[in-house]
């Protein structure tokens, strides 16, 4: 399947913050919670929450950030 080029920033926003949120929620549930018996249904529960609130930023702060390091690195678009 081939998606349309239009839409690589907001896959590329998609992709990073499922990873981002599945990584860094295994990380605080095992700090937190420790790899107890309910840890796997705690660690869903935060990596959803996580991409939920993850997904929607990056939609605002790719392009902010992309803006900027166009602006800093003299890259004209």
């Amino acid at each position: 399947m081939i998606i349309n080029p239009k839409y690589a920033g907001l896959l590329m926003g998609l992709i990073i913050s499922l990873g981002m949120s599945f990584v860094m929620s295994f990380v605080m549930v095992s700090m937190n919670v420790g790899f107890t018996a309910n840890f796997l249904n705690k660690w869903m529960h935060a990596s959803a929450a996580g991409f939920l609130i993850g997904f929607p930023a990056s939609a605002v702060f790719v392009p902010i950030a992309r803006k900027y390091m166009f602006k800093f690195t003299g890259v004209v678009t």
